[in-house]
């Protein structure tokens, strides 16, 4: 994230003068990408041996899932970055009763 995020600074004359606060925008960042909830959905095979999951740019794997917009809800949330990271609209299958709460590491997640 570092080195992209010098390139870009290097490529907008508005903020190549702030490179050395660099350092000091991505900590301010990564603490921001942190309050923003994210929202999303588990799937489960009707027999219970297969689960759908998304491998992230990091190289983890986890549920699809993603940060809410603004004027979004929960539930707006989910559906949308579901069907953004796999194609599949669950808007008729969201269950607002049947959720996980996940906190790790100050961040929220609900699936």
């Amino acid at each position: 994230m570092e080195e992209f995020a010098k390139t870009m600074f290097m490529a907008i004359p508005s903020v190549c003068n702030e490179i050395e606060n660099l350092p000091a925008f991505l900590r301010e960042w990564r603490k921001y990408k942190l309050t923003i909830p994210t929202y999303g959905a588990i799937f489960i095979s009707q027999n219970n041996s297969h689960v759908l999951m998304v491998q992230r740019y990091s190289g983890n794997w986890s549920f699809p899932r993603g940060k809410m917009e603004s004027r979004e809800n929960p539930e707006e949330c989910a559906v949308r970055e579901v069907f953004e990271e796999v194609g599949l609209d669950i808007s008729d299958l969201i269950m607002s009763d049947g959720y996980s709460e996940n906190k790790r590491e100050e961040k929220y997640s609900t699936l």
